[in-house]
């Protein structure tokens, strides 16, 4: 039963992706703009303009277009860049494997200061130290994610020199450059997404600690790691993990933000490509790339909910 579920949830995917291809397709192609005019100057004649867009199939209905562009995405062929002539696929797969280790790094930095932070504000409700942490996640939540990045740039960066200001090293090229460059970025998102984080877990904690089995167990004698590690954990991981996902396209929205500010070549700085150029293959395949990933992740949390527990995520499927 457990197995079907999951197999049933990923199922899911396919046309839920299918939806979303095509809200992204029309979307961006009801956007005023010319791809003609960006690609051949401010003054094309109109025989330019229609040789143009018979080359790339511009001139067809818009149903037409997405039927030929989304046969063509399910084989992974995501079209021509329409000024430089360069594949967009090999471009995106360079630039994705950025943007997702910052949204991974990112995510990472929110789970290790806010899970740990809501714990201890919710074991110590209503004590200075639960006051204190409250109020620091209620300043990094007032904080947009670019205003933290400014400053930890003008901090750590050009005043301490501690690390670089930009730039991008590939992990697999050099593993300590790549982190040294990555480090600012992923708190820079990270601290902003793990308030939400801490809010949750605090919340969270504070309503299993004051169940009954929570308060015979600790008649009983039980420490406190073994009351929040054995008996509180399982009973707040599914609320939490539920609007961590709900929150992921938030994190994927900063991350292309926050690779502007960092010069780091991730589907930021091509989506702002794709808007100079007007280029709707290249947005297209963009947004429904951060889109699958968010989908994919939002799968994820839902099958780890199941897998803590198999009642509830049955009943939420």
């Amino acid at each position: 039963m457990l197995l079907r579920t999951i197999a049933l949830r990923i199922l899911s995917l396919v046309p839920t992706l299918l939806v979303a291809s095509v809200v992204v397709f029309f979307a961006i192609n009801l956007v005023p703009g010319n791809a003609a005019t960006a690609a051949l100057g401010m003054n094309p004649t109109p025989e330019a303009i229609a040789a143009f867009n018979a080359l790339y199939g511009l001139d067809k209905p818009l149903p037409a277009q997405y039927l030929t562009w989304i046969t063509a995405t399910a084989r992974g062929d995501f079209g021509v860049e329409h000024q430089s002539e360069i594949p967009i696929t090999p471009e995106l797969g360079r630039r994705v494997t950025v943007t997702a280790e910052l949204a991974f790094l990112g995510m990472l930095v929110a789970l290790l200061v806010g899970i740990p932070g809501g714990i201890v504000a919710g074991w110590f409700h209503r004590t200075r130290l639960d006051s204190t942490l409250s109020a620091l996640a209620a300043v990094a939540m007032s904080m947009p994610a670019f205003w933290l990045a400014s400053l930890l740039v003008l901090a750590f960066a050009l005043k301490l020199r501690i690390v670089p200001s930009g730039g991008y090293i590939s992990f697999l090229d050099d593993p300590l450059g790549n982190l040294s460059l990555m480090v600012l970025p992923a708190v820079s998102i990270g601290l902003v997404f793990s308030t939400l984080l801490f809010r949750m877990m605090r919340a969270s904690m504070i309503e299993v600690l004051s169940t009954e089995y929570i308060l015979a167990a600790r008649a009983r004698g039980n420490s406190g790691r073994t009351l929040i590690v054995r008996h509180a954990l399982r009973n707040t991981a599914i609320p939490v993990l539920t609007s961590a996902g709900l929150q992921i396209g938030s994190l994927f929205g900063g991350a292309v933000v926050i690779e502007q500010i960092f010069i780091l070549p991730g589907l930021g700085s091509y989506i702002v490509t794709g808007i100079q150029n007007r280029d709707a293959g290249i947005l297209q395949a963009s947004v429904l790339v951060v889109t699958a990933m968010v989908i994919g992740v939002n799968a994820l949390v839902d099958i780890a909910a199941i897998l803590i527990d198999p009642r509830r995520g049955s009943e939420a499927l």
